[in-house]
């Protein structure tokens, strides 16, 4: 992946969480940073992490919006410690993250992007915390493998990606709100990862960020 910002390297953080401390990565534009995003890694028990591709490239649309990028690893992953937990203790997890973000970032506006697996935990820590969280984006949410959230109404500033050919994403069931669907693109936006990119960094720009 080649990078083209203007953006400090990233750097390895370490904050505490429900089950330990947990590792992530930080990447901030050298530009003052007009928000903060959380990018939630896919399931970690098929491979996902904070350097899975998908991720990577929603972080550079948050940093080509102007956004400071945490992409987190989950209890059990690489060195953060605890073990995996249905997607239970990871949104707690995130929470902590966010939580890490707002001393960091006080005053900025903070939003949460997930894929797969972290989008399902990001969604759900959305729907049931009482953050002030300014905006969700969801990517290949998988409703195919899981129940969509029995909520009867979606917060508003919220925008979901799929292609069309992912089989853990069910189009059919008309739950997903108002998605942009990529036609023929399978789960992990195989030669389509500049479109993560691009959804992340518009998508926060119909959010209120103006990237300068």
């Amino acid at each position: 992946m080649v990078r083209h910002l203007n953006s400090h390297p990233p750097k390895t953080v370490t904050l505490s969480g429900p089950a330990g401390q947990l590792v992530a990565t930080l990447e901030v534009p050298k530009a003052p940073p007009l928000g903060v995003v959380l990018h939630l890694h896919p399931h970690p028990q098929h491979g996902g992490t904070r350097r899975n591709n998908v991720v990577r490239y929603g972080a550079l649309g948050s940093l080509e919006a102007g956004c400071v990028a945490l992409r987190l690893d989950f209890r059990g992953v690489g060195d953060s410690e605890g073990c995996h937990d249905e997607g239970f203790g990871e949104m707690e997890d995130a929470a902590a993250a966010l939580e890490w973000l707002r001393a960091e970032y006080p005053d900025l506006p903070l939003f949460i992007w997930g894929f797969s697996f972290g989008s399902r935990v990001g969604l759900n820590l959305l729907l049931e915390k009482s953050f002030p969280i300014q905006g969700y984006m969801g990517v290949a949410w998988p409703n195919a493998s899981y129940e969509w959230p029995a909520h009867s109404t979606i917060p508003k500033n919220t925008a979901f990606l799929v292609g069309s050919a992912d089989e853990y994403v069910d189009l059919s069931k008309n739950e997903i709100p108002n998605p942009t669907i990529l036609e023929g693109v399978g789960h992990f936006f195989e030669n389509h990862l500049p479109n993560v990119s691009a959804f992340t960094k518009n998508s926060l720009q119909q959010f209120g960020i103006i990237s300068t």
